[in-house]
């Protein structure tokens, strides 16, 4: 009795370590792959991992990146800003937060009213929201 609520404890515990932590990624590039035409510029709120471009067969940037390497978490709201705009006026169209960076939505008010400002939500889940990018002239 001891050995079998030892396996199932241990079960229960350890099986959250073996979940695929690119599952939202691909979740979300998937649906990109759905809801976007194929030559939209996606900007990825995704911790630098490229899995939701490759399922997503869209091309795009990290946020932050700077000079194609990505480049960590913004110091403040106005430096997102500066970044969500330079990449507005190369021509992105989308941008993505996925669940690992929804945090930024309460550590960057102002970022996220300038997005809500500039952009409209297409798709929001538990995993992932996805905004179409109001166009600027280049």
């Amino acid at each position: 009795m001891l050995a079998v609520t030892f396996v199932i404890l241990a079960f229960v515990y350890v099986r959250p370590f073996y979940e695929s932590s690119a599952a939202q990624l691909r979740d979300v590039g998937l649906e990109l792959k759905k809801v976007t035409p194929p030559d939209a510029l996606i900007v990825a709120a995704d911790m630098g991992d490229p899995t939701s471009f490759y399922y997503g067969e869209r091309k795009g940037w990290h946020f932050l990146e700077q000079n194609a390497i990505y480049n960590g978490n913004p110091d403040d709201g106005e430096q997102a800003i500066e970044n969500l705009e330079r990449w507005r006026h190369r021509g992105a169209t989308h941008f993505v937060f996925t669940r690992n960076t929804f945090w930024w939505l309460q550590s960057y008010p102002e970022f996220v009213a300038h997005l809500t400002n500039n952009a409209k939500v297409i798709e929001a889940t538990p995993e992932f929201r996805i905004y179409e990018l109001i166009k600027v002239a280049r």
